[in-house]
């Protein structure tokens, strides 16, 4: 009997490993898609950069909040249209570039995630002959229940490990949204004592803030992309529903209309109110995930146990 509860963990392992296979497979398809669109956006900012005259390399070197308060100079003047073009295009391009990046090293861990699963279903199969040759020559009586309550195990510990990915990714989320709204509510403190008068230094810090804010901001949204890959996993497999809905619209609500009145405090307040309201849908969805996870846990355990009480009861 040893024999065949070790045969059973190796399946169950087995299996877990051959979903996780499909998945990164999918995974990896998606990203291959979005590479290339992001690349496309990439090329076409830098294009767009040397259209504006000034120095390229400059602009991809410098960070945001420098270049603004050096195109502004002091909080009374305003932008020229060129000034704004060329400060949209910086913002474009390199929101894109750090995408481009990011997914190419998502690519390049899939890719070897998947090396040691390359012939994991000529694994199962040998591990399947073994088990069944087990079974019938020694318990056949056994084997029908045996193996319906195996196969029930291998499932639910898919799933379980599916839910744990899903919620870990969602509290990723929103550790970034943390850290986005403390920039930003950072950058709301300064410009209100920008507004009252705090002079050039007020300016200055404001506008490193909002800098920090976009870094915060652009991770918030690459955790925001790896989150919605492991619920749609989560709704494929686990047969949980989760009301996903636009979550990749997050940087796209940040950065349009950056450029015309981000110095306009009502947007630094309306920017801090929408990543409040996001982190409060994320936060709904992880709870719910987590009763999910928990509830696939006990079932698990309820099949470990009533296996483990057929072999030694036999």
């Amino acid at each position: 009997m040893p024999k065949l509860l070790e045969l059973n963990e190796q399946l169950a392992l087995l299996r877990g490993n051959e979903r996780q296979k499909h998945n990164w497979e999918s995974h990896l398809n998606q990203l291959s898609e979005e590479l290339k669109r992001h690349t496309r956006e990439r090329d076409e900012w830098k294009q767009q950069l040397k259209k504006e005259q000034r120095d390229v390399e400059k602009l991809k070197g410098i960070s945001l909040g420098s270049f603004f308060y050096t195109l502004i100079g002091k909080k009374d003047d305003k932008l020229t249209e060129e000034e704004e073009e060329a400060l949209q295009a910086k913002l474009k391009y390199d929101e894109a570039a750090e995408t481009v990046q990011e997914i190419t090293d998502e690519v390049s861990e899939l890719k070897q995630r998947l090396l040691p699963l390359a012939f994991i279903q000529n694994d199962i199969q040998v591990l399947l002959n073994e088990k069944n040759e087990v079974i019938i020559s020694s318990y056949p009586e056994l084997a029908a229940e045996l193996k319906r309550l195996s196969d029930e195990e291998a499932e639910i510990g898919a799933d379980t490990k599916e839910l744990k990915e899903a919620v870990s990714a969602g509290r990723a989320v929103l550790s970034a949204l943390d850290q986005a709204k403390e920039k930003l509510g950072s950058a709301q403190n300064w410009g209100t004592y920008d507004m009252l008068g705090g002079g050039l230094i007020a300016t200055a810090i404001k506008h490193e803030r909002i800098d920090s804010a976009k870094s915060a901001i652009h991770n918030a949204q690459s955790r925001l992309r790896r989150f919605q890959a492991e619920l749609k996993d989560v709704e494929r497999d686990v047969h949980v529903t989760i009301d996903i809905g636009s979550m990749l619209t997050f940087a796209d609500y940040f950065f349009d209309g950056f450029i015309t009145d981000w110095v306009v405090q009502g947007r630094i307040n309306e920017s801090l109110q929408h990543v409040e309201d996001k982190r409060h849908r994320i936060h709904r969805i992880v709870s719910q995930l987590s009763k999910e996870l928990a509830a696939c846990e006990a079932k698990r355990n309820e099949l470990v146990r009533r296996q483990s009480s057929i072999i030694e009861n036999a």
